[in-house]
């Protein structure tokens, strides 16, 4: 919703809008011109309103403006229906799949900025490199969106490059099932333009049993043999991570990036993918990505002294804990401490047996009260779920209720070498920020 605020602000547009609880975000977008409202009341809505956009995550639930809107006759848009509006008529490049495309958004969007090709740019995440917003407002012919399938949102979306970086089970709240989510992307696929091609991570059977019937020119990627891009000599070098890439024509190599792990390595060769499609010059690529920096809360290290990092991590789902410890892993020495906040209810009933294996990979494991988002409680879901599988696999974890308890307990328990991260989509994040001002203020 902030990208949207933030592109009709760059275009002049008289913004209003409300949440409820201020933000980093609410605040970002009051000191560019947004008037903010804190808490949903009928009066928040401007008299001479012209158009109301609201997010699919309301679902059914009662809101006031939204009401008020639709009574006084206003037009009123999905975010994923003015998302649209905007891009289709553009070279739309869709960055799909459960988990990478944020990242791969924001590699993608750079390295169109850095080849000149001035792109509009929606992203999932607040970008440093883009001014810490979630957008970049681009005059060339050129989109970059992160097409998120929640509430089937990508299907209003008519790319002209689709990327799926992988495929698999969440939001079965929506979707009840695996298959359901399959027939979204077969759907999201069938129903880009014409001439539209598929990039897409080549060792994912889901990816590959949904585009099996899809008529579109299709290029792959990933490590094993049999993919267009192969990824080769994978190291980790003076906190790097270098690699190359090999097709049948060419090898692309000295490719390196300031992130860790395997699963940013294949963010990093869609984004190559995305970059042969357009002709982009393989040393603009190289230069681009090598200046990448992390999106905001995608395992961003956020202190370090006396060889004690935090990291603030938006991992809320058992394969990006996963994905972000083994990372963690690769370049640790000492202890690796995962605070963890489940996020939502209907996730942690589905996920609890997967997240405690997940999570069995750190040293010791903090869990917090579920974060609920949108969704009212379930009987019996509560994080004690994901607490007594750690306990079955004779795991070292405990369970606060507050942050402050948990800062409490940080503090006194900490080791030089140790890596703390604060994994979940809620809140989790002021607590990362509450016990680093703890432990800079007691230097």
């Amino acid at each position: 919703m902030s990208g949207l605020a933030e592109y009709f602000l760059e275009l002049g547009v008289n913004v209003s809008g409300s949440d409820a609880s201020e933000s980093h975000i609410t605040k970002s977008l009051e000191k560019a011109g947004a008037v903010i409202n804190i808490g949903h009341r009928e009066e928040n809505l401007p008299y001479d309103a012209e158009v109301v956009v609201y997010t699919s995550a309301l679902k059914n639930d009662y809101n006031p403006e939204l009401e008020k809107a639709k009574k006084l006759g206003i037009r009123t848009f999905k975010r994923a229906e003015m998302l649209g509006e905007i891009v289709n008529n553009k070279f739309l490049i869709a960055i799909s799949g459960t988990h990478g495309k944020t990242t791969t958004t924001a590699m993608t969007g750079k390295l169109l900025e850095d080849a000149g090709l001035d792109p509009i740019v929606f992203v999932g995440g607040n970008v440093s490199l883009f001014g810490g917003r979630s957008s970049r407002f681009g005059k060339g012919n050129f989109a970059v969106v992160e097409a998120d399938e929640y509430d089937r949102s990508f299907l209003t979306l008519k790319p002209n490059l689709i990327v799926i970086t992988n495929i698999e089970e969440d939001h079965l709240d929506i979707y009840g099932n695996l298959q359901n989510i399959k027939e979204s992307f077969k759907k999201f696929c069938y129903q880009s333009k014409p001439d539209a091609r598929l990039i897409f991570y080549g060792d994912d059977s889901n990816i590959n049993s949904v585009i099996d019937s899809v008529t579109r020119e299709k290029i792959s990627y990933g490590f094993r043999e049999g993919n267009y891009l192969k990824i080769t000599g994978y190291k980790l070098l003076d906190n790097k991570l270098s690699f190359s890439i090999l097709n049948s024509e060419s090898s692309y190599e000295g490719i390196k990036i300031n992130l860790y792990g395997k699963h940013n390595i294949l963010n990093t060769t869609a984004c190559f993918a995305v970059a042969k499609c357009l002709n982009i010059d393989f040393n603009v690529f190289r230069r681009s990505i090598a200046s990448f920096k992390t999106v905001e809360r995608r395992l961003q290290l956020k202190y370090e002294d006396k060889g004690i990092r935090i990291y603030d991590d938006y991992a809320h789902h058992p394969t990006e804990i996963k994905s972000s410890l083994s990372a963690l892993k690769e370049i640790s020495d000492g202890r690796i401490i995962s605070i963890f906040q489940p996020h939502l209810y209907s996730r942690t009933k589905d996920f609890y047996l997967e997240f405690a294996k997940a999570l069995a990979q750190a040293d010791q494991v903090i869990l917090t009260d579920i974060y609920p988002a949108r969704e009212k409680p379930i009987e019996g879901v509560t994080s004690k779920l994901i607490l007594d599988e750690l306990k079955k696999l004779n795991h070292e974890a405990l369970l606060f209720h507050e942050f402050s308890d948990i800062t409490d307990y940080l503090s006194n328990n900490i080791r030089n070498g140790d890596i703390i991260v604060f994994q979940g989509a809620g809140d989790i994040t002021d607590a990362c920020s509450m016990f680093i001002s703890k432990i800079s203020g007691a230097k």
